[in-house]
């Protein structure tokens, strides 16, 4: 089973520099210079690379739940955005005529105050939403390619963070951008 820990420990060892590999887990990680730098970095490195494709390993579908907000016009309907939503990709009706000829339906992701607090909504015409959408799945179903980008792109940022090696730190960053080139071309 593979965990933030493993991933992080694989970026320490791109590093190089005898870095003691991290013993705790995330979101804290430990108190090592790796594991303070990690408890920072780790999880927008994650979004970044989980928002540069529409990665088929993390879709996820849900019913969205309606907000008590009036929607702003044109909209009629207002949805909470998912919690664990990474970025929406589709927002589809709850039931479809014809599911061989889907509508496409317009949508916009804004920000309104629910229950108090502000937060991310959907705003759209369409009743009984469905979201598909990346929801930040665990390491262990990660794509290969993911996780290599994954890697790749935090070893660059925490090159930086540990040591200041800026050599290390940009030549890891190029070669979390050519792993994100190639997951491109991947099979849909």
């Amino acid at each position: 089973m593979t965990t933030a820990t493993d991933v992080v420990n694989q970026v320490i060892a791109y590093m190089g520099g005898n870095q003691p590999p991290v013993t705790g887990s995330a979101p804290n990680f430990d108190n090592s210079p790796a594991g303070k730098a990690a408890a920072v970095l780790y999880a927008p490195c994650v979004q970044t690379v989980a928002r540069k494709f529409g990665w088929d390993f993390a879709r996820k579908t849900v019913t969205l739940v309606v907000t008590s907000n009036t929607p702003p016009y044109p909209w009629a309907f207002e949805y909470a955005y998912p919690p664990n939503g990474v970025e929406v990709w589709q927002i589809i009706p709850g039931s479809l005529p014809d599911r061989n000829n889907p509508i496409p339906t317009n949508w916009v992701v804004a920000n309104n105050i629910v229950s108090g607090q502000q937060a991310r909504v959907i705003q759209t015409n369409v009743t009984g939403a469905i979201a598909v959408y990346n929801n930040a799945p665990n390491e262990n179903t990660w794509d290969s390619l993911f996780r290599e980008t994954v890697v790749r792109l935090l070893a660059s940022e925490m090159a930086m963070a540990i040591a200041g090696k800026p050599d290390s730190s940009q030549g890891l960053f190029e070669s979390s951008s050519a792993f994100a080139d190639l997951a491109e071309s991947r099979d849909g």
